[in-house]
């Protein structure tokens, strides 16, 4: 009557949008590019809370670009600025559980514990969130 116990049919995990290499043009490379040039020359005018926006920013665009060590950068300045359980935290959980999982891939225990390290630091500054500690 209710399904209970009755095994569901699973289907294959399909790659999400965010997992699928895209590829960019040349024209929008150069957009890419551009948009992060311009965000860095506003850093240094910017108040606090809006560089720790700004480096988020850098951050996303470095994605589109495939460039996860630089956009972890980005997102680890951000949150170095303000702790915030945003966008930049959730890609920066993501790209860290990546790294992860090819050092774990690699049989690499010198990455896999330097990422593991940094997950579980991400975890802290939920918690802090969470918390209202600054």
């Amino acid at each position: 009557m209710f399904g209970f116990g009755k095994k569901k049919d699973r289907k294959p995990r399909q790659e999400t949008q965010e997992e699928e290499s895209v590829v960019l043009s040349p024209e929008m490379k150069e957009q890419v590019l551009q948009t992060i040039s311009l965000k860095k020359l506003k850093l240094d005018q910017a108040a606090i809370e809006e560089q720790a926006k700004l480096h988020e920013e850098i951050g996303i665009e470095y994605l589109k670009l495939g460039d996860d060590d630089s956009a972890m950068g980005s997102f680890e300045k951000s949150i170095q600025i303000e702790k915030s359980v945003g966008e930049g935290y959730k890609n920066l959980l993501r790209l860290y559980n990546k790294k992860r999982a090819e050092a774990a891939k690699a049989n690499d225990d010198k990455s896999l514990q330097i990422y593991l390290n940094k997950m579980d630091q991400m975890m802290q500054v939920s918690k802090d969130v969470t918390r209202g500690v600054r």
